[in-house]
């Protein structure tokens, strides 16, 4: 169970983090909405099976362009994960019968001028039922990011730091008792992904 957490946790929080730049970028000043959808694949190494991928996370939503400069926003993200049967195995021998966790995520914006900003991702998922045998793992998680404003005009790029993909794990058996939490991270996989989350432009507001 522990495995399958981790995986839907880390996703979740890579795919919070591109939710989040989104909403920052977006809101402000009332323009046209810029669809985003980004899927990324990643691996993770989970203490009793050993390497798991491919771990699919999408992030859907999206963002208004052009935004004022000098308003920090808050942006909803919601995840959506794919993790492998092998988790869900990883868990029904674990004991667990559910399954929850939590994420954390990096994201860092540049401003024309080279300034960057790291926006830390907090998310959370519900518990959800750990599936039978031979299914993959599948949930979604939950955040909210906030975005500074101190960004200069012009074009600002918004990247996953996919380094700092963390998720802990919640699992329970069918009594409800906690197995213990396990803390994981995620590894690009591959490492040749493009990280670019969305790009946008930021105005003066005048």
């Amino acid at each position: 169970m522990s495995t399958r957490s981790s995986i839907i946790a880390r996703r979740a929080a890579i795919l919070v983090a591109i939710g989040a730049v989104a909403t920052l970028l977006g809101s402000g000043v009332a323009a046209a909405d810029i669809s985003v959808d980004k899927t990324f694949t990643w691996s993770a190494n989970w203490p009793t099976i050993g390497t798991v991928s491919p771990i699919s996370t999408e992030v859907s939503g999206s963002m208004v362009s052009p935004v004022p400069v000098g308003t920090p926003e808050n942006s909803a993200v919601t995840v959506h994960i794919d993790a492998p049967a092998s988790v869900t195995q990883a868990l029904i021998n674990a004991g667990a019968t559910t399954v929850a966790g939590s994420g954390d995520a990096w994201i860092t914006v540049t401003d024309p001028s080279g300034t960057k900003a790291n926006i830390d991702v907090p998310l959370s998922g519900p518990s959800v039922a750990v599936p039978a045998t031979g299914s993959d793992l599948v949930a979604q998680a939950d955040g909210v990011a906030q975005f500074p404003g101190t960004f200069n005009t012009g074009t600002a790029t918004a990247t996953l730091d996919a380094g700092h993909v963390v998720v802990t794990l919640d699992p329970k058996n069918a009594a409800g008792t906690d197995l213990g939490p396990i803390t994981v991270q995620l590894t690009l996989d591959p490492a040749t992904q493009d990280t670019t989350l969305a790009q946008v432009q930021v105005t003066s507001g005048n």
